[in-house]
């Protein structure tokens, strides 16, 4: 199976995370993937925080150059737009960026890896992992 990685699992796999480490390790590289949509959050945080990006750019670039990075395509867009409504009419919405990473994920049948279950949660169809470990 392979798995499509949320922005929080980003962020802890830059904080060393031993969980996320482990699957890191485990899992060959050509499995793991991170939406347009991750990579442009993540992206959008390098560039307002410039002492930050200093310290972890590096492991940014190593990480971008060994996981695929998917495109947001038309077909996501109306698995997210099929996601956005259902959840709407139960009166529980997610956040745009979350609603469009399920979509990804749904349409491609990919595992959702997120430290953020209870959104995810609410979304049929999807399957959800959280590769973060707590001490």
């Amino acid at each position: 199976m392979k798995y499509l990685l949320d922005t929080c699992i980003i962020s802890q796999f830059v904080r060393g995370n031993v969980g996320v480490l482990q699957k890191f390790k485990t899992i060959p590289p050509e499995k793991i993937s991170i939406s347009a949509i991750t990579y442009m959050e993540v992206e959008y945080g390098l560039k307002i925080n410039p002492q930050r990006t200093a310290k972890i750019y590096p492991v940014m670039n190593s990480l971008f150059t060994v996981v695929k990075i998917v495109p947001y395509t038309q077909e996501d867009a109306n698995a997210t737009a099929e996601i956005r409504a259902i959840l709407k009419a139960r009166g529980m919405p997610i956040g745009p960026y979350d609603v469009m990473l399920a979509g990804c994920a749904k349409q491609r049948g990919l595992i959702l890896v997120t430290d953020n279950l209870e959104e995810f949660q609410r979304i049929e169809g999807i399957v959800i992992e959280n590769w973060v470990s707590r001490p």
